[in-house]
Parts: structure tokens; C-alpha cells; sequence
């Protein structure tokens, strides 16, 4: 089986990651199963952010919907996984808490969020993260409580609280 190499330039530091081709896709599979539980399927609520939602994407921030789940599968994988570079850590959990962060509050919420935490192994910044997520999150909001289920069920799988 050929080892994909994968390269990822974060501000400061470069990271090296060796990987199967199929065990980069079934930590991208795991990430998605997680995301799509919170963000398949259609939406629209006087108060969403984003106006109507379908699969995850927002009609507010993107001028095309994706029609289907396996669309909107596809399109996050560039849109958010190599974008955000979530292949680039070591564990299915660091992964999924990289895709999800830069799923829920886009690329550069991820990469704020994760910058505060750069030294830390892969897991424990993923915990990190979660943390961050959960205090910056507006209490305010209709969907505060469904924020932070969707952190304690995040952190649930990596151990972290």
C-alpha cells in the first residue's frame, strides 16, 4: 500500500504527517458521521444565523446549496478538511475536533481557536479547543444549548471532560 505524506504550514510550524491513503479517508468518514448528526438535513428557524441551511451549508454564506448529503460530504472535504488541514493530526478524535471547529465556526475559527494551543499533543489541543469553543459561545442564543451538547458529545469521545 503507498503512504500519502501529507504537509501542513500552520504560522510557525511545519508538520509532517505519514498515513495510509485508507486511514486518511476513514478519519475523514469519522469526522463526517460526527458533523452530519448535528448538521444534515434541513433548516430554517427565525433565529439561524445563516437563514436557510441545508446540510450544513448556509444560504447566507454560499451561493449554492449542496442538493444532497453525499454533495455536501464531498464539498466539506475541500471546503473545511483540506482547508482547515485536519489530516495533518494524528488521531481519528484531533481530526474530527479540527473538522468539526472549522465546519461550525469556518477555517479561521479553527485556526484561532487552535493557535492558542500549537504545543500541546494532538489530543489535548483537541481538548483545548472543545474548552475554547464551549466558554466563546453566545449564552444568549436559541442554539447555545444545542452548542454545548454538541461540545460535551465531542469531548465525550476524546475523554477531555
Amino acid at each position: 500500500m503507498k503512504r500519502l505524506i501529507a504537509a501542513a504550514v500552520v504560522p510557525g510550524v511545519v508538520l509532517f504527517v505519514a498515513c495510509t491513503a485508507d486511514s486518511a479517508h476513514a478519519y475523514y468518514e469519522a469526522a463526517w458521521d460526527f458533523v452530519c448528526e448535528w448538521e444534515c438535513g434541513e433548516a430554517y428557524f427565525p433565529y439561524e444565523y445563516g437563514g436557510y441551511t441545508l446540510n450544513g451549508y448556509a444560504s447566507v454564506y454560499f451561493d449554492e446549496l449542496p442538493a444532497t448529503e453525499y454533495e455536501a460530504y464531498t464539498w466539506a472535504y475541500y471546503d473545511f478538511w483540506q482547508t482547515a488541514n485536519c489530516e495533518q493530526f494524528s488521531t481519528t478524535f484531533s481530526q474530527m475536533v479540527c473538522f468539526d471547529t472549522a465546519f461550525l465556526h469556518g477555517v479561521d475559527g479553527w485556526y484561532e481557536f487552535a493557535n492558542l494551543y500549537w504545543g500541546y499533543s494532538d489530543d489535548e489541543l483537541a481538548c483545548r479547543v472543545i474548552d475554547e469553543r464551549a466558554y466563546w459561545h453566545d449564552n444568549g442564543s436559541p442554539y447555545s444549548e444545542g452548542w454545548l451538547n454538541r461540545d460535551a458529545a465531542l469531548a465525550d469521545i476524546g475523554g477531555c471532560w
